[in-house]
């Protein structure tokens, strides 16, 4: 079968998940980890037969003088990105299946989990139909589909509708900053045309998706409505942060650079943003005590670095394509096990807030392993590919122009080394507290167990796996 077909498939399938909008209990279960399960199989099937380097455009929907309006972008990118996403997207929904439930000591839930996983469908396959995009539209179409499903996630358990509607209006911010550019570019808003457009044009669009993909990654002033966000289930923050809405803001930049070509000025506007982002983030780290939300400020962070990386393909290398894609590869991997390991606290002991654990490392061993290596992980320290990613960052970003090239990676450094020395604090404060509390009230299930544990395996060996396969990206038009 043709490698466009499989992941179009693959990205399709998500969507079914609709149609169990009314399954309960473990049928809806079943439902959801065999669809996700299959999406899974699909992105292998099309990652055996693809050629590393190829491109493959497969045009599907076409719409008068607007041109194409949906296909399958098919090269080392997207099959990389497209394959982490249904292998999180899969995980994610394996651990749901214990975690939506009665038994949690924090949220229980006794209805509702068909809707809960057919809003995770819909977040979950327009996040892939955004990844393989051909044009704008599309890209217009997933993004607003995904604040839909974020909307109601968010809001899942009845405790955060304003920070619901927050997220959709911010979200809706990038929709029209995007449907201004996609005017702009008239006939020519598919990928494969945009290199035909004229200099202002380039300019102007290059600042207007800049600013929709800061929307989407809480960059700039848009930065509070993703911490906000954490008040929603565990699972949809894991998806959010990992591989969905705020990676896509990354990956929707990384396309323009990679089809309108090499803009310098771009440069010197991504970086200023950047630093001032990186900069706030290391204020917040010490003062957060919830978990969640550390980790939220820590996505933040991590996104400010892949821009700031964008800025050096922006100034014309390639190079800065290739780390940028390899950072959000390696950082979905960590993100989504440092929100499923403190889903298990909130889980097992009903709190996520820092100051109310002890004794971690006595009640709950497994739970304390995985919290050590995620959040260790999120800092750049061995073994997960986080220290890949930040090393690969700091070395690219070390060849910027005058005084950012010794900037930028101390920028880096510093924010890893802050993170690891709060992380530090609150590791001795949870882990070997004199008493140990709050006592759980269950036990994460071997489903969340074996989740978290192939998180742990794929984030790995995935540096050592996917340093070599982004290094055959590059500039596809616009030279």
């Amino acid at each position: 079968m043709d490698v466009s077909v499989l992941l179009l498939v693959s990205a399709l399938l998500p969507f079914v998940l609709l149609l169990g909008y009314k399954l309960e209990g473990r049928k809806a279960d079943g439902f959801a980890i065999a669809i996700t399960g299959l999406s899974l199989i699909f992105n292998v099937a099309a990652l055996l037969v693809y050629r590393m380097g190829s491109v493959y455009h497969y045009s599907i929907l076409s719409a008068g003088n607007v041109g194409e309006v949906f296909g399958i972008l098919t090269d080392t990118a997207s099959v990389l990105v497209g394959l982490v996403t249904a292998i999180v997207s899969f995980l994610v929904v394996v651990y749901t299946a214990d975690y939506v439930v009665k038994a949690h000591a924090e949220f229980p839930v006794e209805g509702g989990k068909g809707k809960f996983y057919a809003l995770l469908g819909l977040l979950i396959g327009s996040t892939m139909t955004f990844i393989y995009g051909t044009n704008m539209v599309q890209f217009i179409v997933s993004l607003e589909l995904m604040a839909i499903a974020l909307s109601w996630l968010i809001d899942f358990y009845g405790n955060a509708p304003l920070d619901a509607i927050k997220s959709f209006l911010v979200l809706n911010i990038g929709v029209v900053l995007m449907l201004i550019a996609l005017a702009m570019l008239g006939n020519h808003q598919a990928l494969s045309g945009m290199r035909w457009v004229s200099a202002g044009t380039k300019r102007d669009v290059m600042l207007l998706v800049t600013f929709a993909a800061f929307a989407m990654s809480s960059q700039f002033f848009f930065y509070s409505w993703l911490p906000k966000s954490t008040k929603g289930p565990v699972p949809v923050s894991a998806i959010i942060h990992s591989v969905s809405v705020t990676a896509m803001g990354v990956f929707l930049l990384f396309r323009i650079i990679q089809y309108l070509g090499p803009y310098k000025h771009l440069f010197y506007v991504l970086v200023p943003f950047s630093v001032l982002m990186i900069l706030l983030m290391m204020i917040y780290y010490p003062i957060q005590s919830d978990s969640k939300t550390l980790i939220a400020y820590s996505t933040i962070s991590q996104a400010a670095i892949g821009y700031m990386t964008l800025a050096y393909a922006a100034y014309g290398s390639s190079l800065g394509l290739q780390i940028a894609t390899y950072q959000v590869i390696n950082h979905a991997f960590v993100k989504a096990l440092a929100f499923l390991t403190v889903g298990a606290m909130s889980y097992s002991l009903g709190t996520t807030d820092m100051r109310s654990i002890r004794g971690l490392a006595h009640t709950l061993p497994a739970v304390s392993t995985s919290w050590f290596l995620s959040f260790f992980g999120l800092a750049g320290v061995l073994p997960l590919g986080m220290f890949f990613a930040k090393a690969y960052e700091s070395m690219t970003n070390a060849h910027a122009p005058g005084i950012y090239s010794w900037l930028l990676p101390t920028l880096i450094l510093f924010d890893a080394a802050i993170l690891f020395v709060v992380v530090m604090v609150w590791f001795r404060r949870m882990f070997f507290g004199e008493a140990a509390k709050p006592e759980p009230v269950n036990r994460p299930t071997w489903p969340m167990y074996a989740s978290m544990l192939a998180l742990i395996v794929i984030g790995t060996v995935s540096p050592w796996v996917t340093i070599d396969l982004v290094s055959k990206i590059g500039f596809m038009g616009g030279l």
